[in-house]
């Protein structure tokens, strides 16, 4: 036989056995009792895994590989090792990441709405009741999801942050002692809060506090209580004032891509929601004992923990700004031609007070 004709045959033969193969291993996956090859996605986030935000996160994450008995894989990335904070909801959308770690205070424009939650400064003080309230308050009031819709994601897990509480360079017993201080805060509805306890408010981006608190040019940072211990915060400005009542309102959200998820199967979108409740009991024992926890390092090394007192809470949720924070967010809502929001207002207040008086209708 001619050389030319021996590799072709050598080569036909090849390819039948790729063929074979392909298709044999084809109808495996397909076989009940077989399992089919792993779905991949890969997850974005600005945080590292440890910590609260590492416990919640992570915690998920390992409840979807467990629920799903290995069916899907995440690959993460920690840190900002892809991409920063304020980027992680277009880099969701765009598909540059599968599931993302969303805070809604880099987005007072894309997510608008979901920046309400942010106009009630007192809320529910342990886990359970914080998860009722996001919960009850995304099935309610449909606009909230509908706008993460808008921005071609779905939400799959939310989890809280602890409650607000200040570092500070001096000595800072009572809300009396804010007159004066440069305190940096998170957002432009907080900022405005510190404004009338007669404080000068300081907007910094999160990645220049810790440096401006110990350089002396910021005097205090007022944000939740695990990220100034998380952070060594702390430790340059030990004089601490401690809430409970005044939670950070905004849920931390992940969220996936929502054509891939369209593309998931039904058990697969499943195993989200069980992931979710699997981690969410974990997490929430995790987050029972946090605050008390912190409390005790920083007594241990030294700190001044003072807890801010019932006279000081009510004070703050009393503010003068707390009502012109709804009204320029009103405002701003009908300017951008939002539909009868007032009423997102009045539900989600009903919702956080437990008032059945308004219908979710």
């Amino acid at each position: 036989m001619p050389l030319m004709n021996q590799q072709y045959l050598q080569w036909h033969r090849q390819m039948a056995v790729v063929a074979f193969t392909l298709t044999f291993g084809a109808s495996l996956a397909m076989m009940p009792g077989t399992t089919a090859a792993a779905e991949t996605l890969t997850y974005a986030t600005n945080t590292a895994p440890n910590g609260l935000r590492g416990a919640a996160e992570q915690g998920f994450l390992d409840a979807l590989s467990e629920v799903s008995a290995g069916g899907i894989e995440i690959v993460p990335y920690w840190g900002g090792s892809v991409m920063q904070g304020d980027e992680i909801l277009g880099g969701v959308r765009n598909g540059v990441a599968d599931i993302g770690f969303i805070n809604i205070n880099y987005y007072p424009n894309q997510l608008f709405l979901n920046g309400a939650f942010q106009l009630f400064p007192a809320g529910p003080e342990n886990y359970s009741d914080i998860m009722s309230v996001y919960h009850a308050i995304y099935d309610q009031v449909p606009e909230l999801r509908e706008e993460f819709a808008r921005q071609g994601q779905k939400i799959v897990y939310i989890y809280p942050f602890l409650p607000y509480s200040g570092v500070f360079r001096e000595p800072v017993m009572s809300l009396d002692d804010f007159r004066g201080k440069r305190i940096r805060a998170s957002s432009q509805w907080m900022l405005n809060l510190l404004g009338d306890l007669g404080a000068t408010p300081v907007s910094v981006p999160w990645s220049d506090t810790y440096q401006s608190l110990q350089s002396g040019a910021i005097d205090g940072v007022f944000t939740n209580y695990d990220s100034l211990n998380r952070t060594g915060m702390d430790e340059v400005a030990p004089n601490i004032l401690t809430t409970r009542r005044l939670w950070l309102a905004i849920p931390m959200i992940l969220t996936v891509n929502q054509s891939k998820w369209e593309a998931m199967s039904a058990e697969m979108q499943g195993w989200f929601e069980q992931a979710a409740a699997q981690a969410g009991q974990t997490f929430g024992e995790y987050y029972a004992n946090e605050f008390d926890r912190i409390v005790e390092i920083q007594e241990a090394a030294g700190y001044t923990v003072t807890a801010a007192s019932d006279e000081d809470i009510e004070r703050f949720i009393s503010l003068p700004a707390v009502e012109r924070n709804r009204q320029t967010w009103l405002q701003s809502a009908e300017a951008a031609g939002v539909e009868n929001p007032a009423q997102i207002i009045e539900k989600i207040e009903a919702i956080i007070n437990d008032d059945s008086s308004v219908s979710d209708s």
